[in-house]
């Protein structure tokens, strides 16, 4: 039997080498980051939205869909391993976007 490999119920499998796994760890925070970023985008759409909403109905339901997203990104942040650069980035959008979000009506 390969040395790499270990039997788990009955079957071998490859156990991962150390470069797989920083490797998958790598892709793995890449995507946390990208999710988040892509949720920040997508909270400041529902704020111009809201913002620009005549319909009250309509501002509350964009406003809450921008502060769940908001929510979201806070609670996630701690979880990604942030470049230096991007970092200081996402935590400029989430004080832009909390500023949004408090000129909408928002209390945190």
């Amino acid at each position: 039997m390969d040395s790499r490999k270990q039997l788990i119920w009955g079957h071998a499998a490859a156990r991962p080498t150390v470069d797989e796994l920083r490797a998958s760890r790598e892709r793995m925070n890449h995507a946390g980051t990208e999710f988040l970023r892509i949720d920040l985008e997508t909270a400041r759409t529902f704020v111009d939205i809201a913002r620009h909403a005549y319909d009250d109905l309509c501002k509350k339901r964009n406003c809450r869909s921008a502060r769940r997203a908001y929510d979201t990104v806070i609670k996630l942040i701690d979880k990604v391993d942030w470049h230096a650069k991007d970092g200081v980035a996402v935590k400029r959008e989430l004080i832009r976007l909390k500023k949004e979000l408090e000129r909408l009506g928002e209390t945190f």
